[in-house]
């Protein structure tokens, strides 16, 4: 095993939790191995691969040329972002630059910067896509010397679409090759036909030749070390907060970060504003021009997607606004001045509502303290003993301050007030322990949470005491937020939906004001260690299996304003990289349990978005029902799209023949039919959606059923596993897909009732790749319904409900009242944005 003498190196660049975090150190050992005189990257993001390849360079003084070829701009994948990833991955290159080169190019544009022949290591990983990936290896495939190897990101991963692990299965049984299977999945692939002969000499030692695995577990063993030293590291990071020199040192730096995203947020706003161009001051975007622009953002147009781009850009209002994700400061300032007024006015009403409530539930206030300014401590505490709601008291603990005038603080504050009671921790615990601490004095009927420099609305456990009051079985609630500047400024409100628990396996969006019933924050043991960060998001879910859904409550005021001070994540999601990872964990070990069976989670497109891989052992059985009546333009890209792009495989298609007449119809009926999964069903009677699709279900006899229009064009391969794995969990019902107009603008994010007077979609017209409002574009999410333009549902579900109305809604609405039947019996109704197509 002489591939053990070779040094492996830790890669010491790690900006953000990467896939790629325990396949470092076999990148830095292939580079010092074999000595490549030419290195290639495609796809860079946020560098931590390529530069610890590039770190392997310098370390053992090699006359290596180092190339990352990037957009820096995302892709669905990888997740789409600002011009910040490219400025620090630039900065990063400095060290390198005497031998690395960015090229901020597409892969396509950079092959003219390589000379043929001369790549010896090429890294390959843009977009997941199958033919995406193909394309970009088989493009640079000229660029390879006869000495190169060849790396594949991803091989492993049947989600969302990706298709790297079938691409990989064919490279893989035309060349010696081997496949890391942890981290998502590494394969590699020795290319040419003169590679090192001891780098050949270890696929007999792989797994995936039917060896041993020793190279495999060599490398799975130290990666798995580093990503365990990195997480001790972060501990030992949040623990080095006690020395006052790098706490001013870290406190300077957060300083400076705060004011420049402060900076941004206002910069943004403007271009938020200046963005509001008619559609025709951008020269109204030609065909052509579209999809050389897209090319690298979509699958590629058919030419009918082409022509109803052009009819569906013509017929687009001419003066649409581009969405933001968040309101105007001087829209958020007069509605704060709005409310100013209401509760002025109601100044009566809500002393009356206290008098009335005075023998309320005793709220228990938990706060963990550390070296917070003692001037926003003391704010905090003011902001509580200013309740209009007298029956509380505030329990804080103290994590080992080392500044004694946080102590001089919470002594004052709890002589003044004998409802303020502290605990004085003799060591640092951080928050989790410190927050048990003070879970550990609590003597109220329910657990408030908040944090050490945060501020509480007058009246928030007043109306929290009134929900109680309203519903007694109540055991989880929680506000609206919004946050608040150093300068007592308030902005960025986030307006929440009432309990949605697909929404919290995606983001922690309950988040601020918590409230939770004692007994139970008891029961589960408080917060766990080693969850810092997520802590608040892991307690909250290790609640849920003793909360039923309807003993959630939501109060749809902002009562919590969260302080955006240096270092908070409320100033940048950066503030906190290890909570992103904690989050992550915290998701697969309640998930995991609750479900009896393992299930990973994927970090999502932003920070702290996370992407549940809900499993599916087999396939079961899947008819797609499309009604039509001639139309068949968009009725045959409708089929031929579910043909050739989608990657589940058991499914039939049954196309609903409503009184068509059209020669070139019925001769592509007679040609399309004879294909194994198609079948076409003539129904000659007049119009009636309902029936028509109600008929096709009563005649099928697989496990789900796909309500799906003629005017469909599938975009991502892995859309119907995605639904179907959704659709076969025992509580949820209807899954609906995101769907886009033919302008790459959402047409379909989910169905809300009362818009309009009756319903109407989610985030219509929003930008394709917009996050949307607190990422609800990115992730999945329960709504009252969905639209059957694309709809997947267990057959017995169907049966049950009786299917579509098809004797009052013939045409429209049929879906939102069979969704709302759904949920009536008791399913939940998801939307994913990772099932996509063109509508």
């Amino acid at each position: 095993m002489n591939f053990l003498k070779t040094t492996v190196s830790e890669p010491t660049y790690i900006p953000e939790t990467t896939a790629w975090l325990e396949h470092g150190p076999f990148a830095t050992w292939l580079v010092q191995k074999m000595k490549p005189r030419r290195i290639v990257e495609l796809g860079s993001h946020y560098g931590y691969s390529y530069f610890a390849m590039c770190q392997a360079v310098k370390e053992a003084g090699l006359g290596t040329e180092c190339y990352a070829v990037d957009t820096w701009a995302g892709d669905e994948h990888a997740g789409f972002y600002s011009d910040e990833v490219f400025r620090e991955v630039s900065a990063e290159n400095r060290k390198y630059q005497n031998f690395s080169t960015l090229l901020r190019k597409t892969f396509a544009e950079a092959l003219a910067d390589i000379a043929d022949g001369s790549v010896d290591l090429l890294h390959v990983d843009g977009r997941h896509y199958y033919d995406d990936v193909k394309e970009d290896f088989e493009s640079w495939i000229p660029k390879l010397s006869d000495r190169a190897v060849v790396l594949f990101h991803d091989t492993v991963v049947k989600e969302r679409g990706f298709g790297v692990y079938k691409y990989w299965d064919e490279l893989s049984k035309q060349h010696p090759s081997f496949n890391f299977t942890h981290c998502h999945g590494l394969g590699v692939l020795l290319y040419g036909a003169n590679v090192a002969p001891d780098l050949k000499d270890l696929v007999s030692l792989t797994r995936t030749q039917g060896g041993p695995g020793v190279v495999e577990s060599y490398f799975e063993d130290i990666g798995a070390a580093m990503g365990a030293k990195r997480q001790l590291q972060q501990s030992a990071y949040a623990s080095m907060r006690q020395a006052d020199a790098l706490s001013k040192s870290l406190t300077h730096k957060t300083s400076e970060i705060g004011d420049l995203n402060h900076n941004l947020d206002a910069l943004s706003i403007k271009l938020i504003n200046a963005r509001r161009k008619p559609l025709k001051q951008l020269k109204r975007l030609i065909v052509s021009k579209a999809l050389k622009a897209l090319s690298k953002a979509s699958a590629p147009f058919s030419p009918e997607t082409a022509r109803r781009f052009a009819r569906s850009a013509a017929k687009r209002d001419p003066n649409r606004i581009e969405r933001s994700n968040l309101a105007t400061e001087d829209t958020y300032d007069f509605l704060l001045r709005e409310w100013a007024k209401q509760r002025q006015a109601m100044s009566d009403e809500t002393h009356a509502l206290a008098q009335r409530l005075s023998n309320g539930p005793l709220f228990s206030i938990i706060v963990p303290v550390y070296n917070t300014d003692p001037q926003l401590l003391q704010e905090m505490i003011d902001s509580v003993t200013a309740q209009s709601y007298a029956n509380w008291e505030l329990c804080i603990a103290d994590d080992a301050s080392p500044d004694p005038r946080v102590k001089d603080v919470l002594q004052k504050a709890a002589t003044a007030d004998s409802r303020i009671r502290t605990v004085f921790r003799e060591e640092n615990g951080h928050i989790s322990h410190a927050s048990n601490s003070a879970i550990d004095i609590a003597q109220g009927e329910y657990v408030v949470l908040l944090d050490h420099d945060d501020i509480l609305d007058p009246d928030a456990l007043l109306y929290v005491a009134e929900c109680i009051d309203q519903h007694p079985t109540a055991k989880i609630i929680y506000t609206d937020e919004d946050k608040m500047r150093m300068d007592g400024s308030r902005y960025d409100p986030h307006f929440k939906p009432d309990w949605n628990r697909e929404l919290l396996y995606g983001n922690n969006y309950v988040s601020h004001l918590g409230v939770y019933l004692a007994e139970i924050v008891k029961k589960i043991g408080g917060f766990r260690a080693g969850y810092e960060g997520a802590q608040d998001h892991d307690l909250l879910l290790r609640c849920l299996p003793y909360v039923a859904d309807d003993e959630v409550h939501h109060i749809a005021k902002v009562l919590y304003s969260w302080r955006a001070s240096p270092g908070s994540t409320a100033v940048s999601a950066k503030g906190k990289p290890y909570a992103w990872t904690a989050g992550i964990r915290a998701m697969e070990s309640v998930l995991s349990n609750q479900y009896g069976q393992q299930i990973e989670v994927m970090p999502g497109r932003n920070h702290y978005t996370y992407v549940p891989q809900w499993p599916l052992a087999d396939e079961p059985s899947v008819t797609i029902i499309i009604p039509t009546r001639d139309r068949l333009d968009i009725t045959r890209l409708t089929v031929n799209s579910i043909l050739e792009k989608t990657e589940y495989t058991n499914f039939e298609i049954v196309i609903v023949d409503n009184g068509s007449v059209e020669p070139e119809t019925m001769a592509w009926f007679k040609e399309i039919s004879a294909l194994a999964k198609v079948s076409v069903r003539r129904d000659d009677g007049p119009f009636n959606y309902s029936a028509l699709n109600n008929k096709a279900v009563a005649q099928s006899s697989s496990d789900i059923v796909a309500l799906v229009n003629n005017d469909i064009e599938v975009i991502s391969p892995g859309w119907l596993r995605e639904m179907v794995s959704l659709a076969v969990r025992d509580d949820i019902g209807c899954v609906g897909a995101k769907l886009y107009y033919p302008d790459d603008t959402v047409q379909h994010g989910g169905v809300i009732i009362g818009i309009g007077g009756v319903a109407n979609h989610s985030h219509k017209n929003f930008d394709r790749d917009h996050a949307g409002y607190f990422s609800r574009l990115i992730l999945r999410q329960e709504f009252s319904a969905v639209t059957a333009a694309c709809l997947v549902v267990r057959r017995s579900i169907y049966d049950a409900v009786g299917g579509l109305n098809e004797e009052h809604l013939t045409v429209a609405f049929n879906d939102v009242d069979f969704c709302l039947k759904v949920k009536a019996a008791g399913y939940r109704n998801l939307w994913t944005p990772f099932a996509e197509m063109y509508h």
